[in-house]
């Protein structure tokens, strides 16, 4: 496949930004691995499977089954253009095409979707499986990564072309494509493309990075004999190794000269990988219609969930309770408790979660969100503190009973007992909220200062390394850092 003879003159992502669709209910799917929300039944459906698709293939590449994979399934919502996106993230840059939260409250995705216009040249959504790549590289493989290979990771293998009777990967998106092609666009310094983050590049320096990432990537993977060098160079990196002396030391040539080697590269037919199979693959699909509360509720739930800045709490707050009205279903009820524990009247948001535990005593999402609130009451009045505590206790041990598998579960009811002294089973109880739910970052930095405190040094060095090494460089990040630098040497 010649690049440049098959590239036409990029689209963009404009297409997205298309005119707010008619309301519509929305439709919930549910596979093995993930639960799918949009507008029709195809579409959840389709995509559930295409989803399931693309993760059995991931298993397969990396030589593992799924059976191993996580107990948690992945929530992704579909949504049909940017004013829906935003309702879940208003602050999503344009032309945003699908975004990932791994947060303490849910870890899930959100994905542009639209019947009549694809975002890729491939059978997918190559944004929203760029994004479950990192959640299966988080989640299955955590470790510290050179930004690089993160980002560059994810482009390669989000083109993945689904057919009926093979996959293939090495593919390449148009955007980036073209940002390679394209003269005016100039191309970062491998240096620079080997050592740093993102964030210390320059504001328009995203596009190439992001090619560059995905060319360095394939150079590297399509390629038995360097793919065999990565694991070394990795070390070498880890191990304090500048990654520019690494890679002349591993690959055996000069960083300086490497976007020479990458632009020949480039000029070749890039090979792709193909994996045959006789049927097209199937996966077992559930598709319910959800209530008709959730209609302009689901998404506010979802924003939520990530917190609302002060300035339009109380914008928020007056639209849900608006719509919440209109409804008495369970959904629309508890998104309403959400609403009021987390942005206006606590005692309000426990009294409709009191009735709704009155109504089902096994409603989990229920009991954990009191349990939240009272941890929150516990956090605002030292006077109430320990009896608070205690209460939001009780509660996250009847959810757990109900599902063990539940980090925010875990995490509440490890934060309710810190009063106490810290005990084994409290750090088990952080660590295995890790397990499930590695790529919460917040979940690794608790985990790994109840180790500190139990000298346990090495254990929380593994936990913090991955938070350290983010290429998005958050502020998790610097806080991993930091105890990092606080640790005694090995």
């Amino acid at each position: 496949m010649n690049l440049r003879r098959a590239l036409p003159g990029v689209l963009g992502l404009a297409l997205l930004a298309g005119p707010l669709a008619a309301h519509a209910e929305w439709k919930r799917a549910e596979s093995d691995h993930f639960i799918v929300y949009g507008h029709t039944d195809k579409t959840v459906r389709d995509y559930a499977t295409m989803l399931e698709d693309f993760d059995d293939m991931l298993w397969a590449v990396h030589g593992r089954s799924a059976s191993d994979g996580s107990p948690r399934k992945l929530p992704v919502y579909l949504v049909r253009n940017q004013d829906e996106l935003r309702r879940v993230y208003p602050e999503a840059p344009p032309y945003t095409a699908g975004l990932y939260f791994p947060t303490l409250t849910e870890v899930f995705a959100v994905a542009v979707r639209s019947e009549d216009n694809e975002n890729d040249w491939n059978k997918g959504d190559d944004i929203a499986l760029h994004e479950y790549v990192h959640h299966f590289m988080m989640q299955y493989y955590a470790n510290a990564y050179p930004a690089w290979l993160v980002e560059g990771y994810a482009e390669y293998y989000m083109t993945a072309s689904l057919e009926n009777d093979r996959r293939v990967i090495g593919d390449y998106n148009r955007w980036r494509g073209d940002a390679l092609v394209t003269p005016s666009l100039v191309w970062l310094p491998a240096e620079d493309l080997l050592s740093k983050r993102l964030s210390e590049l320059g504001k328009w320096d995203g596009q190439m990075y992001y090619a560059q990432s995905w060319l360095l990537t394939h150079y590297i993977l399509t390629d038995p004999k360097r793919a065999a060098l990565l694991p070394r160079y990795l070390d070498a990196v880890r191990g304090g190794q500048a990654p520019t002396t690494a890679w002349k030391a591993v690959f055996g040539t000069d960083p300086a000269k490497l976007n020479g080697e990458l632009r020949q590269y480039l000029r070749r037919s890039l090979q792709v990988r193909v994996l045959p199979r006789k049927e097209r693959f199937k996966a077992k699909v559930t598709v319910t219609a959800m209530p008709s509360g959730p209609d302009d509720l689901l998404l506010d739930n979802q924003r939520l969930k990530l917190g609302v800045p002060k300035a339009d709490q109380a914008k928020v707050l007056a639209s849900i309770r608006s719509e919440a009205g209109r409804s008495n279903d369970h959904f629309a009820q508890m998104v309403l408790a959400r609403a009021e524990v987390t942005l206006g009247d606590r005692a309000k948001g426990q009294a409709i979660l009191n009735t709704l535990l009155a109504a089902n005593p096994n409603d989990e999402e229920a009991l954990v969100l009191l349990g939240e609130s009272y941890m929150a009451t516990g956090y605002a009045d030292e006077s109430q503190r320990k009896a608070a505590f205690g209460e939001a206790s009780k509660l996250f041990a009847r959810a757990f009973k109900l599902d063990p598998n539940n980090p925010t579960t875990l995490h509440g009811y490890a934060d309710s007992r810190s009063l106490e002294p810290l005990t084994d089973n409290l750090v088990n109880v952080r660590i295995r909220a890790v397990e499930i739910a590695p790529q919460i970052s917040h979940l690794r930095l608790d985990a790994a200062q109840a180790l500190i405190e139990k000298k346990r040094f090495d254990d929380a060095r593994t936990l913090l390394t991955p938070v350290a090494s983010n290429p998005h460089g958050d502020s998790n990040a610097e806080a991993a850092r930091k105890l990092l630098a606080s640790l005694p040497a090995k």
